[in-house]
Protein backbone atom coordinates (compact mmCIF):
# COMPACT_ATOMS: atom_id res chain seq x y z
CA UNK A 1 0.00 0.00 0.00
CA UNK A 2 1.31 3.58 -0.78
CA UNK A 3 2.34 5.46 2.13
CA UNK A 4 -0.31 8.21 3.03
CA UNK A 5 -0.25 11.62 2.42
CA UNK A 6 1.43 14.10 4.92
CA UNK A 7 1.28 17.35 2.86
CA UNK A 8 -0.97 20.23 3.53
CA UNK A 9 -4.12 20.97 2.33
CA UNK A 10 -4.71 23.56 -0.43
CA UNK A 11 -7.53 24.41 -2.28
CA UNK A 12 -5.32 23.99 -5.64
CA UNK A 13 -4.27 20.51 -4.43
CA UNK A 14 -7.66 19.54 -3.10
CA UNK A 15 -8.51 16.79 -6.36
CA UNK A 16 -5.55 15.93 -6.54
CA UNK A 17 -5.36 14.80 -2.94
CA UNK A 18 -9.20 13.71 -3.00
CA UNK A 19 -8.31 11.23 -6.19
CA UNK A 20 -5.11 9.90 -4.02
CA UNK A 21 -7.27 8.96 -1.05
CA UNK A 22 -9.74 7.32 -3.24
CA UNK A 23 -7.27 5.00 -4.91
CA UNK A 24 -5.74 4.57 -1.33
CA UNK A 25 -9.10 3.62 -0.40
CA UNK A 26 -9.79 1.29 -3.48
CA UNK A 27 -6.98 -0.73 -2.38
CA UNK A 28 -7.54 -0.84 1.46
CA UNK A 29 -8.06 -4.42 2.46
CA UNK A 30 -7.50 -4.46 6.69
CA UNK A 31 -8.32 -2.56 9.49
CA UNK A 32 -5.25 -0.31 10.27
CA UNK A 33 -4.94 1.14 6.67
CA UNK A 34 -8.96 2.15 6.95
CA UNK A 35 -8.10 3.70 9.95
CA UNK A 36 -4.66 5.84 8.65
CA UNK A 37 -7.28 6.82 6.04
CA UNK A 38 -9.70 8.00 8.16
CA UNK A 39 -7.01 9.91 10.51
CA UNK A 40 -5.79 11.54 7.36
CA UNK A 41 -9.44 12.87 6.52
CA UNK A 42 -9.52 14.11 9.54
CA UNK A 43 -6.34 16.08 9.48
CA UNK A 44 -6.53 17.34 6.02
CA UNK A 45 -10.43 18.25 6.59
CA UNK A 46 -11.45 16.17 3.98
CA UNK A 47 -14.52 14.01 6.37
CA UNK A 48 -17.03 16.76 4.93
CA UNK A 49 -16.39 15.09 1.66
CA UNK A 50 -19.48 12.95 1.15
CA UNK A 51 -18.21 11.07 -1.98
CA UNK A 52 -14.89 9.50 0.33
CA UNK A 53 -16.93 9.74 3.44
CA UNK A 54 -19.26 6.99 1.91
CA UNK A 55 -16.46 5.04 0.09
CA UNK A 56 -15.22 5.03 3.79
CA UNK A 57 -18.29 3.60 5.15
CA UNK A 58 -18.70 1.19 2.49
CA UNK A 59 -15.00 0.08 3.57
CA UNK A 60 -16.10 0.22 7.30
CA UNK A 61 -19.04 -2.27 6.81
CA UNK A 62 -16.70 -4.92 5.49
CA UNK A 63 -14.02 -4.89 8.74
CA UNK A 64 -17.05 -4.07 10.94
CA UNK A 65 -15.64 -0.91 12.39
CA UNK A 66 -18.99 0.25 13.66
CA UNK A 67 -17.35 2.74 16.30
CA UNK A 68 -14.87 4.21 13.64
CA UNK A 69 -18.24 3.96 10.90
CA UNK A 70 -20.38 6.07 13.70
CA UNK A 71 -17.64 8.79 14.55
CA UNK A 72 -16.92 9.62 10.80
CA UNK A 73 -20.88 9.60 10.00
CA UNK A 74 -21.49 12.16 13.25
CA UNK A 75 -18.55 14.38 12.02
CA UNK A 76 -20.07 15.30 8.39
CA UNK A 77 -22.31 18.11 8.52
CA UNK A 78 -24.75 17.95 6.06
CA UNK A 79 -24.67 14.36 4.93
CA UNK A 80 -26.26 13.64 1.55
CA UNK A 81 -29.04 11.15 0.78
CA UNK A 82 -26.16 8.45 -0.41
CA UNK A 83 -24.22 8.90 2.96
CA UNK A 84 -27.66 8.79 4.78
CA UNK A 85 -27.77 5.10 2.66
CA UNK A 86 -24.23 4.29 3.15
CA UNK A 87 -24.71 4.34 6.79
CA UNK A 88 -28.31 3.59 7.86
CA UNK A 89 -27.09 0.30 5.13
CA UNK A 90 -23.80 -0.18 7.49
CA UNK A 91 -25.79 -0.71 10.13
CA UNK A 92 -28.20 -3.08 9.20
CA UNK A 93 -25.60 -5.39 8.06
CA UNK A 94 -23.61 -5.36 11.49
CA UNK A 95 -27.54 -6.56 13.06
CA UNK A 96 -28.04 -3.36 14.63
CA UNK A 97 -32.16 -2.67 13.76
CA UNK A 98 -32.81 -0.59 16.52
CA UNK A 99 -29.84 2.19 15.29
CA UNK A 100 -31.06 1.59 12.20
CA UNK A 101 -34.33 2.64 12.34
CA UNK A 102 -33.55 5.58 15.27
CA UNK A 103 -30.61 6.71 12.07
CA UNK A 104 -33.62 6.81 9.54
CA UNK A 105 -35.36 8.82 11.91
CA UNK A 106 -32.75 11.11 12.53
CA UNK A 107 -32.98 11.52 8.50
CA UNK A 108 -36.20 12.05 8.38
CA UNK A 109 -35.96 14.80 11.01
CA UNK A 110 -33.69 16.66 8.41
CA UNK A 111 -35.97 16.76 5.57
CA UNK A 112 -33.85 14.78 3.43
CA UNK A 113 -36.12 12.50 1.72
CA UNK A 114 -35.61 8.41 1.56
CA UNK A 115 -35.28 6.94 -1.92
CA UNK A 116 -35.27 3.55 -3.56
CA UNK A 117 -31.94 2.40 -1.54
CA UNK A 118 -32.91 3.37 1.50
CA UNK A 119 -35.96 0.81 2.12
CA UNK A 120 -34.15 -2.65 1.50
CA UNK A 121 -31.77 -2.03 4.48
CA UNK A 122 -34.49 -0.11 6.81
CA UNK A 123 -36.95 -3.40 5.86
CA UNK A 124 -34.02 -5.93 6.73
CA UNK A 125 -33.82 -4.48 9.95
CA UNK A 126 -37.73 -4.40 10.62
CA UNK A 127 -37.18 -8.74 9.85
CA UNK A 128 -34.64 -9.06 12.35
CA UNK A 129 -37.45 -7.44 14.90
CA UNK A 130 -39.97 -8.81 16.69
CA UNK A 131 -42.85 -8.52 14.75
CA UNK A 132 -44.90 -6.97 17.95
CA UNK A 133 -45.11 -3.96 17.64
CA UNK A 134 -45.31 -3.85 14.04
CA UNK A 135 -42.85 -1.53 12.75
CA UNK A 136 -42.70 -3.34 9.30
CA UNK A 137 -45.92 -2.68 8.35
CA UNK A 138 -45.80 0.76 9.61
CA UNK A 139 -42.38 1.27 7.51
CA UNK A 140 -44.09 -0.55 4.78
CA UNK A 141 -47.11 2.16 4.84
CA UNK A 142 -44.39 4.78 4.32
CA UNK A 143 -42.94 3.29 1.41
CA UNK A 144 -46.50 3.17 -0.22
CA UNK A 145 -46.86 6.84 0.32
CA UNK A 146 -43.07 7.60 -0.81
CA UNK A 147 -44.53 5.82 -4.23
CA UNK A 148 -41.55 3.02 -3.76
CA UNK A 149 -43.70 0.11 -3.65
CA UNK A 150 -43.55 -0.83 -7.38
CA UNK A 151 -39.22 -1.25 -6.54
CA UNK A 152 -38.24 -4.37 -7.14
CA UNK A 153 -35.51 -4.54 -4.58
CA UNK A 154 -38.09 -3.26 -1.82
CA UNK A 155 -40.59 -5.71 -2.81
CA UNK A 156 -38.08 -8.34 -2.49
CA UNK A 157 -37.26 -7.06 0.75
CA UNK A 158 -40.89 -6.65 2.01
CA UNK A 159 -41.64 -10.60 0.88
CA UNK A 160 -38.87 -11.66 2.86
CA UNK A 161 -39.86 -9.82 6.28
CA UNK A 162 -43.24 -10.89 6.20
CA UNK A 163 -42.72 -14.59 5.29
CA UNK A 164 -39.95 -14.29 8.29
CA UNK A 165 -42.58 -12.80 10.74
CA UNK A 166 -44.82 -15.41 10.08
CA UNK A 167 -47.16 -13.21 7.93
CA UNK A 168 -47.62 -15.31 4.69
CA UNK A 169 -50.57 -14.01 3.59
CA UNK A 170 -48.96 -10.57 3.00
CA UNK A 171 -45.66 -12.14 1.45
CA UNK A 172 -48.01 -13.79 -1.05
CA UNK A 173 -50.14 -10.98 -2.15
CA UNK A 174 -46.95 -8.52 -2.74
CA UNK A 175 -45.56 -11.83 -4.60
CA UNK A 176 -48.03 -12.26 -6.97
CA UNK A 177 -48.73 -8.89 -7.48
CA UNK A 178 -45.20 -8.25 -9.05
CA UNK A 179 -45.06 -7.26 -12.54
CA UNK A 180 -41.30 -9.18 -12.58
CA UNK A 181 -40.66 -12.23 -10.31
CA UNK A 182 -37.03 -12.31 -9.76
CA UNK A 183 -35.28 -15.52 -8.17
CA UNK A 184 -34.88 -13.48 -4.65
CA UNK A 185 -38.82 -12.76 -4.71
CA UNK A 186 -39.24 -16.65 -5.21
CA UNK A 187 -36.62 -17.79 -2.51
CA UNK A 188 -38.26 -15.98 -0.29
CA UNK A 189 -41.47 -17.63 -0.70
CA UNK A 190 -40.13 -20.64 -1.06
CA UNK A 191 -38.64 -20.14 2.17
CA UNK A 192 -41.44 -18.43 4.43
CA UNK A 193 -44.02 -21.66 3.49
CA UNK A 194 -40.87 -24.08 5.11
CA UNK A 195 -40.51 -21.71 8.00
CA UNK A 196 -44.42 -22.48 8.03
CA UNK A 197 -44.23 -26.23 7.97
CA UNK A 198 -45.88 -26.02 5.15
CA UNK A 199 -43.27 -28.07 2.69
CA UNK A 200 -45.77 -29.40 0.11
CA UNK A 201 -46.39 -26.02 -0.48
CA UNK A 202 -42.72 -24.88 -0.31
CA UNK A 203 -41.48 -28.03 -2.66
CA UNK A 204 -44.07 -27.07 -5.19
CA UNK A 205 -42.97 -23.38 -4.96
CA UNK A 206 -39.48 -24.64 -6.16
CA UNK A 207 -40.41 -26.87 -8.94
CA UNK A 208 -42.48 -24.22 -10.28
CA UNK A 209 -39.48 -21.60 -10.14
CA UNK A 210 -38.49 -20.39 -13.95
CA UNK A 211 -34.97 -20.26 -12.72
CA UNK A 212 -32.83 -21.42 -10.00
CA UNK A 213 -29.71 -20.58 -7.62
CA UNK A 214 -27.75 -22.28 -5.28
CA UNK A 215 -29.95 -20.28 -2.89
CA UNK A 216 -33.17 -21.94 -4.16
CA UNK A 217 -31.80 -25.36 -3.30
CA UNK A 218 -30.07 -24.16 -0.04
CA UNK A 219 -33.66 -22.61 0.99
CA UNK A 220 -35.62 -26.36 0.16
CA UNK A 221 -32.58 -28.70 1.44
CA UNK A 222 -32.26 -26.41 4.68
CA UNK A 223 -36.59 -26.13 4.76
CA UNK A 224 -36.59 -29.91 4.79
CA UNK A 225 -33.88 -31.23 7.48
CA UNK A 226 -35.77 -28.12 9.84
CA UNK A 227 -38.36 -29.81 9.58
CA UNK A 228 -37.77 -33.12 9.95
CA UNK A 229 -37.89 -34.37 6.14
CA UNK A 230 -34.17 -35.97 6.30
CA UNK A 231 -34.93 -38.31 3.49
CA UNK A 232 -36.35 -35.79 1.16
CA UNK A 233 -33.40 -33.28 2.27
CA UNK A 234 -30.74 -35.88 1.11
CA UNK A 235 -32.95 -36.80 -1.80
CA UNK A 236 -32.73 -33.16 -2.84
CA UNK A 237 -28.86 -33.42 -2.47
CA UNK A 238 -28.83 -35.63 -4.91
CA UNK A 239 -30.88 -33.94 -7.46
CA UNK A 240 -29.39 -31.01 -7.15
CA UNK A 241 -25.98 -33.35 -8.10
CA UNK A 242 -27.25 -34.55 -10.93
CA UNK A 243 -28.51 -31.48 -12.46
CA UNK A 244 -24.65 -30.12 -11.63
CA UNK A 245 -25.04 -27.42 -8.87
CA UNK A 246 -22.24 -26.76 -7.21
CA UNK A 247 -23.08 -26.75 -3.68
CA UNK A 248 -21.65 -23.91 -1.17
CA UNK A 249 -21.11 -24.18 2.93
CA UNK A 250 -24.64 -23.45 3.34
CA UNK A 251 -25.95 -26.45 0.99
CA UNK A 252 -23.16 -29.01 3.46
CA UNK A 253 -24.80 -27.35 6.52
CA UNK A 254 -28.22 -28.40 5.71
CA UNK A 255 -27.19 -31.84 4.46
CA UNK A 256 -25.12 -32.44 7.44
CA UNK A 257 -27.96 -31.46 10.02
CA UNK A 258 -30.32 -34.00 7.45
CA UNK A 259 -27.92 -36.93 8.03
CA UNK A 260 -27.76 -36.41 11.72
CA UNK A 261 -31.48 -36.48 12.08
CA UNK A 262 -31.43 -39.68 9.59
CA UNK A 263 -28.26 -41.48 11.56
CA UNK A 264 -26.88 -41.45 7.79
CA UNK A 265 -23.13 -42.00 8.95
CA UNK A 266 -22.12 -43.07 5.60
CA UNK A 267 -23.67 -40.35 3.52
CA UNK A 268 -22.42 -37.78 6.27
CA UNK A 269 -18.92 -39.06 5.55
CA UNK A 270 -19.41 -38.74 2.16
CA UNK A 271 -19.72 -34.94 3.03
CA UNK A 272 -16.78 -34.66 5.07
CA UNK A 273 -14.82 -36.26 2.18
CA UNK A 274 -16.51 -33.85 -0.34
CA UNK A 275 -15.59 -31.20 1.77
CA UNK A 276 -11.50 -31.60 1.66
CA UNK A 277 -11.61 -32.63 -1.89
CA UNK A 278 -13.41 -29.51 -3.05
CA UNK A 279 -11.32 -27.33 -0.96
CA UNK A 280 -14.93 -26.03 0.93
CA UNK A 281 -13.77 -23.33 3.45
CA UNK A 282 -13.94 -24.72 6.91
CA UNK A 283 -16.00 -22.40 8.70
CA UNK A 284 -17.31 -22.88 12.69
CA UNK A 285 -20.40 -23.85 11.44
CA UNK A 286 -19.54 -26.21 9.20
CA UNK A 287 -17.21 -27.91 12.02
CA UNK A 288 -19.87 -27.54 14.08
CA UNK A 289 -22.80 -29.63 12.47
CA UNK A 290 -20.06 -32.27 11.38
CA UNK A 291 -19.01 -33.28 15.09
CA UNK A 292 -22.73 -33.12 15.42
CA UNK A 293 -23.41 -35.63 12.72
CA UNK A 294 -20.53 -37.87 13.74
CA UNK A 295 -21.96 -37.65 17.05
CA UNK A 296 -25.26 -38.62 16.04
CA UNK A 297 -24.09 -41.68 13.87
CA UNK A 298 -22.35 -43.38 16.65
CA UNK A 299 -18.73 -42.74 15.13
CA UNK A 300 -17.72 -40.47 18.69
CA UNK A 301 -13.76 -41.28 17.07
CA UNK A 302 -14.37 -39.39 14.15
CA UNK A 303 -16.61 -36.57 16.25
CA UNK A 304 -13.64 -35.67 18.30
CA UNK A 305 -11.37 -35.79 15.50
CA UNK A 306 -13.05 -33.13 14.16
CA UNK A 307 -13.53 -31.38 17.75
CA UNK A 308 -9.82 -31.33 18.66
CA UNK A 309 -8.92 -30.32 15.19
CA UNK A 310 -10.44 -26.86 15.35
CA UNK A 311 -8.53 -23.84 15.36
CA UNK A 312 -11.25 -21.94 17.11
CA UNK A 313 -14.05 -23.60 19.48
CA UNK A 314 -17.37 -22.07 20.13
CA UNK A 315 -19.84 -23.19 22.58
CA UNK A 316 -22.04 -25.23 20.15
CA UNK A 317 -19.27 -27.15 19.16
CA UNK A 318 -18.36 -28.19 23.04
CA UNK A 319 -22.21 -28.92 23.52
CA UNK A 320 -22.14 -31.20 20.45
CA UNK A 321 -19.39 -33.03 21.63
CA UNK A 322 -20.33 -33.47 25.36
CA UNK A 323 -23.93 -34.37 24.11
CA UNK A 324 -22.78 -37.17 21.64
CA UNK A 325 -20.92 -38.89 24.43
CA UNK A 326 -24.11 -38.56 26.64
CA UNK A 327 -26.30 -39.97 24.10
CA UNK A 328 -24.32 -43.00 23.70
CA UNK A 329 -23.76 -43.74 27.06
CA UNK A 330 -20.01 -42.33 28.11
CA UNK A 331 -21.46 -40.20 30.74
CA UNK A 332 -17.84 -39.87 32.27
CA UNK A 333 -16.38 -38.76 28.99
CA UNK A 334 -18.93 -36.21 29.13
CA UNK A 335 -18.47 -34.96 33.04
CA UNK A 336 -14.85 -34.93 31.75
CA UNK A 337 -15.15 -32.89 29.13
CA UNK A 338 -17.54 -30.55 30.70
CA UNK A 339 -14.69 -29.44 33.27
CA UNK A 340 -12.07 -29.26 30.54
CA UNK A 341 -14.63 -26.88 28.95
CA UNK A 342 -15.04 -24.77 32.09
CA UNK A 343 -10.79 -25.04 32.68
CA UNK A 344 -10.83 -23.30 29.45
CA UNK A 345 -12.67 -20.55 30.70
CA UNK A 346 -15.43 -21.57 27.84
CA UNK A 347 -18.96 -20.12 29.28
CA UNK A 348 -21.42 -22.90 29.19
CA UNK A 349 -24.87 -21.99 28.45
CA UNK A 350 -28.43 -23.88 29.20
CA UNK A 351 -27.99 -26.62 25.94
CA UNK A 352 -24.32 -27.10 28.07
CA UNK A 353 -26.25 -28.19 31.42
CA UNK A 354 -28.78 -30.09 29.29
CA UNK A 355 -25.91 -32.55 27.78
CA UNK A 356 -24.16 -32.76 31.20
CA UNK A 357 -27.73 -33.81 33.17
CA UNK A 358 -28.56 -36.22 30.42
CA UNK A 359 -25.12 -37.70 30.51
CA UNK A 360 -25.22 -37.76 34.83
CA UNK A 361 -28.85 -39.47 34.15
CA UNK A 362 -27.52 -42.29 31.69
CA UNK A 363 -24.53 -42.83 33.67
CA UNK A 364 -26.00 -42.72 36.96
CA UNK A 365 -24.08 -40.25 38.37
CA UNK A 366 -26.88 -39.13 40.49
CA UNK A 367 -24.87 -37.10 42.75
CA UNK A 368 -22.99 -35.42 39.89
CA UNK A 369 -25.89 -34.20 38.47
CA UNK A 370 -27.48 -32.86 41.28
CA UNK A 371 -24.25 -30.85 42.49
CA UNK A 372 -24.18 -29.25 38.39
CA UNK A 373 -28.13 -28.91 38.96
CA UNK A 374 -27.47 -26.74 41.82
CA UNK A 375 -24.54 -24.70 40.21
CA UNK A 376 -26.92 -23.98 37.25
CA UNK A 377 -28.27 -20.77 38.95
CA UNK A 378 -25.28 -20.46 41.94
CA UNK A 379 -22.13 -20.05 39.85
CA UNK A 380 -23.39 -19.29 36.26
CA UNK A 381 -26.83 -17.53 37.16
CA UNK A 382 -29.11 -19.84 34.62
CA UNK A 383 -31.82 -20.27 35.24
CA UNK A 384 -33.10 -23.78 35.05
CA UNK A 385 -35.98 -24.61 32.14
CA UNK A 386 -38.54 -27.59 31.78
CA UNK A 387 -35.65 -29.31 29.84
CA UNK A 388 -33.38 -29.06 32.97
CA UNK A 389 -35.89 -30.46 35.59
CA UNK A 390 -37.18 -33.14 32.58
CA UNK A 391 -33.45 -34.62 33.23
CA UNK A 392 -33.09 -34.41 36.56
CA UNK A 393 -36.98 -36.13 37.09
CA UNK A 394 -35.25 -38.87 34.22
CA UNK A 395 -31.84 -38.76 36.60
CA UNK A 396 -33.57 -39.42 39.51
CA UNK A 397 -36.19 -42.12 38.38
CA UNK A 398 -33.24 -44.19 36.63
CA UNK A 399 -31.45 -44.08 40.34
CA UNK A 400 -34.96 -45.36 41.85
CA UNK A 401 -35.24 -42.02 43.83
CA UNK A 402 -39.09 -41.78 42.75
CA UNK A 403 -40.43 -39.43 45.29
CA UNK A 404 -37.60 -37.14 45.37
CA UNK A 405 -38.46 -36.76 41.48
CA UNK A 406 -42.14 -36.23 42.42
CA UNK A 407 -41.33 -33.57 45.03
CA UNK A 408 -39.48 -32.02 42.22
CA UNK A 409 -42.04 -31.84 40.03
CA UNK A 410 -44.16 -30.24 42.60
CA UNK A 411 -41.86 -27.52 43.60
CA UNK A 412 -40.75 -26.68 40.18
CA UNK A 413 -41.47 -23.04 39.65
CA UNK A 414 -43.22 -23.98 35.67
CA UNK A 415 -45.66 -25.97 35.01
CA UNK A 416 -44.08 -29.70 34.09
CA UNK A 417 -44.65 -31.16 30.56
CA UNK A 418 -45.51 -34.23 28.69
CA UNK A 419 -41.74 -34.93 28.91
CA UNK A 420 -41.15 -34.85 32.58
CA UNK A 421 -44.54 -36.87 33.41
CA UNK A 422 -43.47 -39.51 30.66
CA UNK A 423 -39.74 -39.45 32.66
CA UNK A 424 -41.58 -40.29 36.14
CA UNK A 425 -44.01 -42.68 34.64
CA UNK A 426 -41.47 -44.64 33.02
CA UNK A 427 -39.68 -44.91 36.20
CA UNK A 428 -42.74 -45.97 38.01
CA UNK A 429 -43.38 -48.58 35.94
CA UNK A 430 -39.69 -49.45 36.66
CA UNK A 431 -39.46 -49.54 40.61
CA UNK A 432 -43.06 -50.23 40.79
CA UNK A 433 -44.86 -47.33 42.33
CA UNK A 434 -48.23 -48.02 40.09
CA UNK A 435 -50.26 -45.59 41.80
CA UNK A 436 -47.72 -42.81 41.36
CA UNK A 437 -47.54 -44.06 37.60
CA UNK A 438 -51.32 -43.97 37.38
CA UNK A 439 -51.23 -40.22 38.47
CA UNK A 440 -48.71 -39.23 35.97
CA UNK A 441 -50.54 -41.07 32.79
CA UNK A 442 -53.08 -39.00 33.62
CA UNK A 443 -51.31 -35.68 33.24
CA UNK A 444 -50.01 -36.88 30.75
CA UNK A 445 -53.69 -37.19 28.85
CA UNK A 446 -54.56 -33.80 29.76
CA UNK A 447 -51.25 -32.58 28.01
CA UNK A 448 -51.45 -35.08 25.49
CA UNK A 449 -55.03 -36.18 24.23
CA UNK A 450 -54.18 -37.22 21.06
CA UNK A 451 -51.21 -39.86 22.12
CA UNK A 452 -52.54 -43.11 22.13
CA UNK A 453 -49.31 -44.61 23.33
CA UNK A 454 -50.22 -42.78 26.82
CA UNK A 455 -53.80 -44.53 26.92
CA UNK A 456 -52.27 -48.00 25.94
CA UNK A 457 -49.79 -47.92 29.15
CA UNK A 458 -52.95 -46.71 31.55
CA UNK A 459 -54.70 -49.30 30.21
CA UNK A 460 -52.75 -51.88 31.08
CA UNK A 461 -51.96 -50.73 34.30
CA UNK A 462 -55.46 -51.18 34.99
CA UNK A 463 -56.09 -54.04 33.38
CA UNK A 464 -52.39 -55.47 35.57
CA UNK A 465 -54.61 -54.74 38.78
CA UNK A 466 -58.10 -55.85 37.44
CA UNK A 467 -59.88 -52.69 36.52
CA UNK A 468 -61.55 -53.39 34.01
CA UNK A 469 -64.48 -50.73 34.22
CA UNK A 470 -61.39 -48.76 33.94
CA UNK A 471 -60.03 -49.80 30.78
CA UNK A 472 -63.99 -49.95 29.34
CA UNK A 473 -63.69 -46.13 30.18
CA UNK A 474 -61.07 -45.54 29.03
CA UNK A 475 -61.20 -47.29 25.62
CA UNK A 476 -64.83 -44.43 25.22
CA UNK A 477 -62.53 -41.96 26.01
CA UNK A 478 -60.55 -42.67 23.29
CA UNK A 479 -63.52 -43.49 20.65
CA UNK A 480 -64.68 -39.71 21.93
CA UNK A 481 -61.52 -38.18 21.20
CA UNK A 482 -61.03 -39.97 17.84
CA UNK A 483 -57.73 -41.28 18.93
CA UNK A 484 -55.34 -43.85 16.39
CA UNK A 485 -52.36 -45.16 17.15
CA UNK A 486 -49.58 -43.72 14.76
CA UNK A 487 -47.34 -46.75 13.76
CA UNK A 488 -44.06 -46.15 14.83
CA UNK A 489 -40.98 -46.19 12.28
CA UNK A 490 -37.55 -47.06 12.11
CA UNK A 491 -34.89 -46.43 9.17
CA UNK A 492 -31.78 -47.95 8.51
CA UNK A 493 -29.05 -46.40 6.29
CA UNK A 494 -27.13 -49.31 3.69
CA UNK A 495 -25.10 -48.50 1.08
CA UNK A 496 -25.60 -44.89 1.15
CA UNK A 497 -29.49 -44.98 1.02
CA UNK A 498 -31.99 -44.40 3.49
CA UNK A 499 -34.39 -47.65 3.69
CA UNK A 500 -37.70 -46.70 6.48
CA UNK A 501 -39.59 -49.39 8.20
CA UNK A 502 -43.46 -49.37 9.77
CA UNK A 503 -44.94 -52.34 11.90
CA UNK A 504 -46.07 -55.09 9.65
CA UNK A 505 -44.58 -53.60 6.43
CA UNK A 506 -43.90 -54.95 3.33
CA UNK A 507 -43.85 -52.80 0.62
CA UNK A 508 -39.84 -53.45 0.73
CA UNK A 509 -39.01 -54.63 -2.46
CA UNK A 510 -36.65 -57.11 -0.74
CA UNK A 511 -39.06 -57.98 2.17
CA UNK A 512 -39.66 -62.03 1.79
CA UNK A 513 -35.46 -61.19 2.13
CA UNK A 514 -36.07 -59.05 5.67
CA UNK A 515 -38.49 -61.38 7.00
CA UNK A 516 -36.87 -64.69 6.36
CA UNK A 517 -33.31 -62.73 8.23
CA UNK A 518 -35.82 -61.67 11.37
CA UNK A 519 -37.29 -65.15 11.34
CA UNK A 520 -33.59 -66.35 11.57
CA UNK A 521 -32.96 -64.01 14.27
CA UNK A 522 -35.69 -65.10 16.53
CA UNK A 523 -34.60 -68.94 16.23
CA UNK A 524 -31.10 -67.66 17.14
CA UNK A 525 -32.52 -65.67 20.04
CA UNK A 526 -34.49 -68.43 21.53
CA UNK A 527 -31.53 -71.41 21.31
CA UNK A 528 -29.62 -68.32 23.26
CA UNK A 529 -32.23 -68.68 25.94
CA UNK A 530 -33.98 -65.14 25.48
CA UNK A 531 -37.20 -65.15 27.45
CA UNK A 532 -39.22 -62.15 26.29
CA UNK A 533 -40.60 -59.87 29.71
CA UNK A 534 -44.34 -60.15 29.23
CA UNK A 535 -44.51 -57.99 32.30
CA UNK A 536 -44.05 -54.75 30.43
CA UNK A 537 -46.48 -56.35 27.09
CA UNK A 538 -49.21 -53.52 26.67
CA UNK A 539 -52.53 -54.45 26.10
CA UNK A 540 -54.01 -53.17 22.16
CA UNK A 541 -57.17 -51.06 23.47
CA UNK A 542 -57.25 -49.44 19.94
CA UNK A 543 -57.97 -50.30 16.33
Amino acid sequence: MPPLLHSPFTHSKYRVIEEEIFSLLSISTSSHHIFQIQAQLFTLGLHQNNFLATKLLHLCSSTSSISHASLLFHHISNPTISLWNAFIRFLSQNSLPFLTLQTYTQMKNTIIPPDHYTFPSLIKSCAALPSSPPIGPAVHGEIVRTGFNSDRYVCNALIDMYSKHGFLESAVYLFETMPVKDVVAWNSMVAGFFRREDVEKGRDLFERMPERNVVSWNTVVAGYARNGCATEALGLFRKMQLEGVQPNEVTLVGVLTACAQAGALEIGKWVHRFIKRSRIRMDIHLYNCLIDMYAKGGSLRDARQVFDGMGERSVVSWNAMIAGFAMHGFGEDAVWLFEEMEREGVEPNDITFIGVLTACAYAGLIREGRRYFSCMAEEYGITPKVEHYGCMVDLLGRGGYVIEAHELIKSMPISPDAGIWGALMGACRTHGYLELAEHALICLLELEPWNAGNYVILSNIYAARGRWDDVEWLRKKMRGRNVQKTPGSSSIEVESSIHEFVVGDRSHPRTKEIYDKLEELGIQLKQAGYVPDLNSLLHVVCE
